[in-house]
């Protein structure tokens, strides 16, 4: 982790999370715990999503009126188990199989991200910030 950047995040809190009463109380950890903290504002892009997720957010009737080769599309992309939704490939055919404000569509743009933390954010799914990072970037 860079610490600096991690020092710019606390200092500057550009989301309001107020990391200031915390840092000045030296809870490093409580700090910590509010940058791993999953939060209704901030979306975080899903990437690889189970197929059976897509299939489920398919509504029949409209799977039903693809064309033959649409079909024949959509189950290849679904049939490998996994999706790539951060693929432009891949979005651009879902977009072209089903057209803005279908219920399918609006579903499966649902579940491009997911809500995350603002450590996810800032450096990526699965990054630790914990107490020691916290402590290591107040002195930096």
């Amino acid at each position: 982790m860079d610490l600096a950047a991690l020092k710019a995040e606390l200092l500057a809190d550009p989301l309001s999370l107020g990391y200031a009463p915390m840092l000045a109380g030296g809870q490093d950890s409580t700090v910590a715990d509010a940058m791993n903290a999953v939060r209704q504002s901030i979306d975080i892009n899903r990437g690889v999503i189970p197929s059976y997720e897509i299939v489920n957010a398919t509504t029949p009737a409209e799977w039903t009126a693809l064309s033959a080769a649409e079909k024949q599309r959509y189950q290849t992309l679904t049939g490998a188990g996994q999706v790539d939704s951060g693929n432009a490939n891949v979005r651009a055919a879902f977009q072209a199989m089903f057209a803005a404000g279908t219920a399918t569509r609006t579903a499966l743009t649902a579940l491009l991200t997911r809500k995350g933390s603002r450590a996810e954010q800032l450096w990526g799914a699965g990054v630790a910030v914990d107490h020691t990072s916290v402590a290591l970037a107040r002195r930096t």
